[in-house]
């Protein structure tokens, strides 16, 4: 493994969160490999393909920091959250053996918050309705 590669990661959640304007944790998008479903990572150990699973750490790893800059400046001030590679990667592998149709995020944000994180609310908001105009015509209307 690369020496910089976690700094790295870590360096691109924090520009991420740092770029992102104040808002509701259910608006948050999420990309890279914590949108893969757990059971793709189960699937990784079974075959023994450390590559994928290093490089989901990794990005595991960014998100935590990303979490921890994010907790600081948001309302909740939340403690950091320091987890060992290899604490991450057995919590990580029991949560998505008991849920492999949840995506890595959902065991990285159970995680995070197991250790003390942020409580984040992911259920997605439903799409604001646009306001009518008073000149629009209801269909009944036309």
């Amino acid at each position: 493994m690369r020496p910089f590669a976690p700094l790295a990661a870590g360096l691109a959640g924090l520009c991420l969160v740092a770029l992102a304007p104040a808002v509701n944790a259910a608006d948050v998008r999420v990309s890279g490999m914590g949108v893969r479903k757990c059971a793709e990572w189960v699937e990784w150990k079974t075959a023994n393909n450390g590559q994928a699973r290093a490089t989901t750490l990794e990005w595991a790893q960014g998100f935590i920091a990303g979490h921890n800059v994010y907790a600081r400046v948001g309302r909740d001030n939340a403690p950091s959250v320091v987890a060992d590679a290899k604490i991450l990667v057995t919590l990580l592998d029991s949560y998505c053996e008991k849920n492999p149709d949840q995506r890595i995020v959902a065991g990285i944000i159970g995680i995070t918050q197991s250790l003390g994180g942020a409580k984040l609310n992911m259920t997605p908001k439903a799409p604001a309705q646009p306001n009518p105009r008073p000149d629009d015509k209801s269909p009944r209307e036309s």
